[in-house]
């Protein structure tokens, strides 16, 4: 299993344009090239600033590679991409890979 760990900084005021986008055009998109999207999080940080946080989980990777391939093709690239980083900090986009820990 490989979970991913987005993190993005939303531009001031870009809060409710983001989570409604992300709901009714990104997320199911997503969904329908193969990603699981596991939770969904905003908060604001000591500076003011919102940010988006979710999860994303592949079987492997590369189920992940193949999920990518599909899902940031030509079209993405073209049409989606730049309405992002109308929303988005693109300064301030971490993704991190994260690994279970069996503590049991």
């Amino acid at each position: 299993m490989v979970v991913e760990l987005r993190e993005y900084k939303l531009l001031d005021g870009a809060r409710q344009q983001w989570l409604d986008w992300m709901k009714t055009e990104l997320l199911p998109y997503q969904r329908s090239q193969g990603m699981k999207i596991l939770s969904t999080y905003v908060y604001q940080d000591e500076n003011g600033d919102d940010w988006f946080i979710w999860t994303r989980e592949f079987n492997d990777t590369e189920h992940k590679e193949q999920v990518y391939a599909n899902t940031y093709n030509d079209w993405w690239i073209a049409e989606i991409r730049p309405k992002v980083f109308t929303l988005l900090d693109q300064a301030n986009i971490r993704v991190r890979l994260l690994t279970p820990v069996d503590l049991s």
